[in-house]
């Protein structure tokens, strides 16, 4: 045995040392020199990892899995933590850019009954697929996998086709051209991948079976999109493809109609005249189904909510919790979008020097400025305080109103774009600016503006007042019904009592 703590290996290989060290048996050296020998081989496998460690070799690679089912994001209880800033969101709103801009045009070019119901039939369908996409990813994740991401690019391509075919008035209700058939393509896909991605938690989703019964559901709502936007689909398709004189087109009187049309704009001779109006009949059916499959599924959804769903917490055994702080975050960004739009009608417009038009101009830039800033001081930025807490009708209520609120916001931008348009148009031509004409010719506009309605000026100033006094109002209407939705109706009367 060793007879000290303080004794080494080495003293015992080395023989010397005291009287001790020398009374050491055989099968005590062998020990010592075994341990030894273990020490260095440790010391020799550390330096060994270092030098790995420091030339960075790569490490095997795990096996690539094809695809994972949706994971519930939380439990009835948990804290609602917000996600970290996810930049597929983002690039997702891009797409909302373009559509909100387009849809500004339709107004613009056409705001009449007739253009009012084509621009809420085209901006429901795809305003609806943000709201339901934003829905399903607070309460729902999805993993990074090839086939959600071949899944994502599907979706965008969808939403693509629809949004880069919304069209003026003239365009879309004309069967011969091919807008509003690809624009119902494009939400009948977008339609059909709702239902798989519903389906998909239905039968293989990582969660609670609340989940599963809750989707069935929003499974109802998708299948009646589905139905409406198909037959609007098979609608447009029939008139566009089967039709006679579509193969028979005369483009060359299109050209000189469009040769016409440029002289005339330039001299100011004569109004515009269209060759092809006389024969085309307008078809304003597939649009009507449009506006009925979103504006039906929404009704359903508060149909739902107020006569069916179980009150007092039995409803959290059919229903899964939505994220809410992340449900505050992108609606604050979907708002802040729709603004951004109303800022870049005001901006992107010809300009004069008329005092009419910079009193316009200004007041309409701090109108959605305030417009920003009371939304933002309307809205909570606690989960807790948030109408999807509070109540499920209060839930189902905020829904509503922040969809048509979206439609009024860029109904407000639009009308200040038309406002400064006009007076632009009359200090030119008072002026006689012949730059003026013939830039009008390729005015900045991504939808068509040469396809205008055929209003007088009056009807036409008519008409923009009243899109902006109703857009205007149902704005403050909404902000005011929003606020009732988070605070109840008795803190509401109450509020208003102590002014």
């Amino acid at each position: 045995m060793l007879q000290s703590s303080s004794d080494t290996p080495s003293t015992v290989a080395g023989g010397g040392g005291d009287k001790h060290n020398a009374s050491f048996s055989p099968k005590d050296t062998s020990a010592a020199l075994l341990l030894q020998q273990k020490l260095i081989l440790l010391q020799r496998q550390h330096q060994l990892q270092s030098v790995s460690n420091s030339l960075s070799f790569p490490k095997p690679v795990r096996r690539v899995v094809f695809w994972t089912p949706p994971k519930q994001r939380q439990r009835w209880g948990d804290d609602d933590v917000l996600p970290h800033i996810n930049w597929g969101d983002l690039f997702f709103d891009l797409f909302y850019v373009a559509a909100a801009y387009n849809l500004s045009y339709v107004l613009f070019n056409d705001p009449s009954a007739k253009g009012f119901l084509y621009f809420i039939g085209t901006f429901g369908p795809i305003l609806l697929e943000w709201f339901q996409r934003t829905s399903f990813d607070a309460r729902f994740l999805w993993g990074d996998d090839p086939f959600h991401r071949g899944f994502e690019l599907v979706h965008l391509c969808a939403l693509s086709l629809a949004v880069v075919h919304i069209r003026p008035v003239s365009l879309m209700s004309n069967p011969m051209q091919p807008d509003m058939f690809q624009f119902t393509l494009g939400i009948v896909c977008l339609a059909v991948l709702n239902m798989y991605r519903s389906l998909e938690v239905v039968f293989a989703v990582d969660g609670e079976e609340a989940a599963k019964l809750g989707e069935k559901k929003w499974l109802v709502g998708f299948a009646t999109q589905l139905a409406f936007y198909l037959a609007a689909s098979v609608k447009s398709g029939i008139a566009h493809l089967g039709s006679k004189d579509g193969d028979n087109y005369d483009y060359g009187n299109r050209g000189l109609e469009s040769l016409s049309n440029a002289c005339s704009r330039i001299l100011n001779l004569a109004p515009e005249r269209n060759l092809a109006e006389s024969t085309v009949e307008k078809d304003h059916v597939p649009i009507i189904l449009c506006l009925c499959g979103w504006s039906i599924s929404l009704a359903l959804v508060v149909i739902r909510t107020y006569f069916f769903e179980k009150k007092n917490g039995e409803h959290k055994e059919f229903n899964i919790p939505m994220n809410v702080e992340y449900i505050i975050h992108r609606f604050g960004e979907l708002v802040m979008l729709l603004l951004g739009e109303s800022i870049l009608s005001i901006l992107i417009v010809e300009s004069t020097n008329s005092v009419q038009y910079h009193v316009t101009f200004y007041a309409g830039i701090m109108s959605i400025v305030l417009l920003q800033y009371c939304h933002y001081k309307y809205q909570p930025h606690s989960p807790s305080t948030h109408a999807f807490r509070r109540s499920i009708r209060g839930g189902a209520i905020y829904y509503v109103l922040i969809i048509i609120y979206a439609h009024a916001l860029v109904a407000v931008g639009t009308s200040y774009k038309m406002f400064l348009s006009q007076y632009a148009v009359e200090d030119n031509l008072k002026n006689k600016h012949m730059r003026h004409l013939v830039t009008t010719l390729l005015s900045r506009n991504l939808a068509g503006a040469a396809d205008q309605t055929k209003l007088s000026t009056a009807e036409m100033k008519q008409a923009v007042a009243n899109m902006f006094c109703i857009s205007m109002a149902v704005v403050w209407i909404c902000l005011e019904g929003m606020w009732i939705t988070h605070n109840g109706t008795t803190k509401y009367l109450a509020y208003l009592m102590s002014k």
